[in-house]
């Protein structure tokens, strides 16, 4: 719950910003700007990843840092086509992952990092094509593979997460904002879905000597990403 009011709190902030911004502009600025059109482009973007489901995922896992660089090009004023790829390292909670485990002792938690990367093309929607500060929403499909670090106590625990891999469904809505005519920056909510109903985090968290393996679901990762872009 508190990391969906964050998210909602910073993409309101973010939402409220750059409009201000394009007010700096100026009409001459925003005459120039129209009369430069672009084919490609690349971008950048950085953010946080929030592990969202399943639960213990979400419970006993860490925020990461989510880096993503890609490219496209222009089909119509009002559709990018890009490609995409991100990485994202998650930690594993380990004074939480303590109780869940059963452990009462001294020694510490190691390991238990969950070390995702996720590739996908997508079309992105321009609201008000040619405008200054413009709305859109995005739509990728593509792959992701994710592996663990075993989970650890010293003499008493290790656990072992199978590795997992397949699609990726990535919707996201955001706003960007042209800086001059080459430069654009935006910022961007996404929520991607990686598609395998084998993906078990709680294998980390059995207790020692436990037999029975948890039950899995696709893995939901929300993330908040600021970017730029710079068109050619």
């Amino acid at each position: 719950m508190k990391r969906a009011v964050l998210s909602l709190g910073l993409i309101a902030l973010l939402a409220s910003v750059l409009p201000a911004s394009a007010q700096l502009g100026g009409e001459e600025r925003e005459e120039k700007y129209l009369q430069v059109p672009h084919r490609w482009q690349l971008f950048m973007d950085g953010g946080i990843g929030m592990p969202t489901d399943p639960g213990l995922f979400n419970d006993f896992w860490n925020t990461a840092f989510q880096f993503g660089v890609g490219g496209g090009f222009v089909i119509f004023p009002w559709l990018e086509v890009n490609g995409t790829f991100n990485n994202l390292t998650f930690s594993n909670n380990a004074i939480a992952s303590m109780e869940k485990v059963g452990y009462t002792g001294t020694k510490a938690i190691e390991g238990g990092t969950i070390h995702t990367k996720m590739y996908w093309g997508s079309a992105r929607f321009i609201a008000v094509p040619h405008a200054r500060t413009n709305p859109f929403i995005e739509i990728g499909v593509g792959g992701f593979k994710t592996k663990a670090d075993d989970l650890f106590i010293e003499g008493v625990v290790q656990n072992k997460m199978a590795n997992v891999s397949g699609m990726c469904f990535v919707p996201s809505l955001g706003i960007q904002y042209a800086m001059n005519e080459r430069w654009t920056a935006y910022t961007k909510y996404t929520y991607a879905v990686n598609l395998n109903q084998d993906f078990a985090p709680g294998d980390l968290l059995l207790p020692a000597g436990a037999t029975t393996k948890t039950e899995g679901g696709n893995q939901v990762i929300s993330a908040i990403l600021v970017g730029i872009m710079i068109k050619f």
